[in-house]
């Protein structure tokens, strides 16, 4: 003889749905722009850290979306990063030169997605 079950008895599935992975994530434009909106409020050191966040945090994020970019505009890319690293890697980094060489980055990046 089987007792039947309580609603609360039965065993339901919590889990949210499983959803489909788009084939590419783009790079989070906006965490970018705000980590140079903080830029000119900073010390020398506190900017020379923050451009080496932004700098990395866009070299993290290349390789997961290299594949949507051609080799021309991801060498393009590449160059604009080169950039800002070499503006970061400076004693005194001219904020404002790093900022319109992220703002270029930006666009790029904008444009291609």
């Amino acid at each position: 003889m089987s007792v039947p079950m309580v609603a609360s008895e039965l065993a339901y599935d919590r889990r949210p749905p499983v959803r489909a992975e788009p084939e590419h994530k783009p790079i989070p434009l906006t965490v970018i722009r705000e980590m140079l909106l903080m830029l000119d409020s900073l010390t020398i050191a506190g900017q020379r850290h923050l451009m080496e966040k932004v700098v990395h945090f866009v070299q993290d994020q290349l390789p997961k979306v290299a594949a949507r970019f051609g080799r021309r505009n991801l060498s393009g890319i590449e160059a604009i990063v080169k950039q800002l690293q070499r503006e970061s890697d400076r004693m005194v980094p001219d904020v404002s030169a790093f900022s319109r060489g992220a703002e270029a980055l930006l666009a790029l990046l904008v444009a291609l997605e």
